[in-house]
């Protein structure tokens, strides 16, 4: 940027494991440069007819789980364009003047008393007016997914999707906000424990992942926050790790309750009352797990869709297309381009 950087990034410890830097700028399009290097494309428009003017623009976290500080001194737009998804979801708040969101057709408003939550992938539109400070958190869609698993006890089956509106009036919408304020403080700590260590990093993102899945609404809400059941029975473990062992194979439910020393009937009961799912679904969703490691994990020039999928133990490829879009919320044509030999 042609502006100073500014001074407390300077002075701001630079460690292996945190991303600490703020910039400010009088020009508008710097301010865009900074946003399009640390979050997402996007673009800056004015929307007054005074002198457009920058803002500042501070970072500190991972790429996958970090806060931003965005402040604009003049009214602006900001477009995000249509993106395929890049595995992130934010949640944002303005503590001064109040924009507003547009995102599928409905619009938001963002204050001190509503936050919005959103995912990558459609356009969005953002009206923010001048002297508003947003505060934003980013983070993975699939590690919120794996938190989420780890509190249920079991893998979901569908697609984790929030609400986009948060009222931040309620009581869980105040420990919420009391949360994030704390990651803020431990983030801007140059002698924070978090700054130094992997350990402790993961404590902490998994504390924070925890109390986003527990004050905000989403899929599986209710799930979380039904009373706990007691421990599944041994025939349905046996049936998981057998499951997990051989999803590569032609399985009936004949085949994994043979396996659990017990009757189908009683199988799909027991899953039913402790996993939510049939064995069946059980299985499609560790099929779709593998099949979607194996998809990030391959080399589009040399492999396909269709070689992964039968080695994972789909035998009908329209199914498994029509599957995974459901559960990972992209065809598995799309995860493949984004491997990570491309």
């Amino acid at each position: 940027m042609d502006d100073t950087l500014d001074q407390d990034a300077e002075a701001a410890p630079r460690t292996e494991f945190i991303i600490d830097q703020t910039w400010r700028s009088t020009k508008l399009e710097e301010l865009e440069n900074a946003l399009n290097t640390f979050v997402s494309p996007q673009r800056l428009a004015p929307t007054s007819r005074e002198r457009p003017a920058g803002g500042m623009f501070g970072y500190r976290g991972h790429f996958d789980l970090g806060i931003f500080r965005l402040h604009v001194e003049s009214d602006v737009e900001i477009d995000q364009s249509p993106e395929e998804a890049d595995d992130r979801m934010a949640f944002v708040v303005s503590p001064s003047e109040a924009s507003q969101l547009q995102i599928n057709r409905e619009a938001f408003t963002i204050s001190q008393r509503q936050g919005v939550i959103f995912s990558s992938g459609p356009q969005r539109l953002l009206t923010i007016p001048k002297d508003a400070e947003h505060r934003v958190l980013i983070t993975s869609r699939q590690k919120v997914a794996d938190c989420c698993a780890k509190l249920l006890g079991y893998e979901p089956s569908g697609f984790l999707d929030f609400d986009i509106g948060v009222d931040l009036e309620s009581a869980t919408g105040h420990s919420w906000l009391r949360l994030l304020e704390y990651v803020e403080r431990e983030l801007s700590d140059p002698d924070a424990l978090i700054r130094h260590s992997p350990i402790a990093w993961r404590q902490f993102e998994q504390s924070l992942l925890t109390g986003l899945l527990l004050s905000q609404r989403h899929t599986y809400s209710d799930a979380l926050l039904r009373p706990q059941v007691a421990a599944a029975p041994f025939y349905v473990k046996r049936a998981e790790a057998y499951i997990e062992a051989n999803y590569t194979e032609s399985l009936s439910l004949a085949d994994v309750a043979n396996y659990a020393g017990v009757s189908a009937r009683s199988l799909q009961n027991g899953f039913q009352s402790f996993r939510g799912m049939t064995p069946m679904a059980f299985l499609r969703s560790v099929r779709l797990q593998h099949a979607n490691r194996a998809l990030l994990a391959a080399d589009p020039a040399i492999d396909t869709v269709t070689e992964i999928a039968l080695a994972c133990g789909f035998g009908h490829l329209g199914e498994f297309g029509a599957l995974y879009k459901r559960t990972f919320g992209e065809t598995p044509r799309q995860t493949l381009s984004k491997a990570i030999h491309r």
